[in-house]
């Protein structure tokens, strides 16, 4: 199995620094000068939420991707994620969205793990 060597370097830095949980943002707006992010759609006790925050998001935070496609989280019960422009429901968390402009180029539902959490990051922005 091939490992991208920017996620391997990642997950040894994360590793080595072993930094804190990032804290929630459910509210932070999306970055004006960044048209493309991805939307976490969480909820309040969801365990996968916080397996993601502990094992993925440092690894995320850290690539060089994330200066380009930075990452923030929604409460999927938040009325304001009905404004997201989803072209779908949601019935899984927490589902990442990648957004264009507040257009949906495509999602991940549910927790999948680093690896397959980078590789469909990179194909879905790779299509478009």
């Amino acid at each position: 199995m091939r490992i991208l060597p920017a996620l391997v370097v990642a997950l040894l830095a994360v590793s080595v620094t072993a930094p804190g949980r990032a804290a929630p943002d459910f509210l932070t707006p999306a970055r004006a000068d960044a048209p493309t992010e991805i939307v976490v759609l969480e909820a309040p006790g969801c365990i996968y939420c916080t397996i993601f925050r502990r094992d993925v998001l440092p690894a995320y935070q850290t690539s060089p991707r994330a200066a380009e496609v930075p990452i923030r989280f929604v409460d999927l019960n938040d009325e304001k994620a009905g404004s997201l422009g989803l072209t779908q429901p949601v019935d899984t968390v927490p589902t990442f969205v990648i957004l264009r402009n507040n257009e949906e180029l495509g999602r991940i539902p549910g927790y999948v793990g680093p690896e397959t959490f980078f590789h469909g990051i990179n194909y879905i922005l790779s299509r478009n």
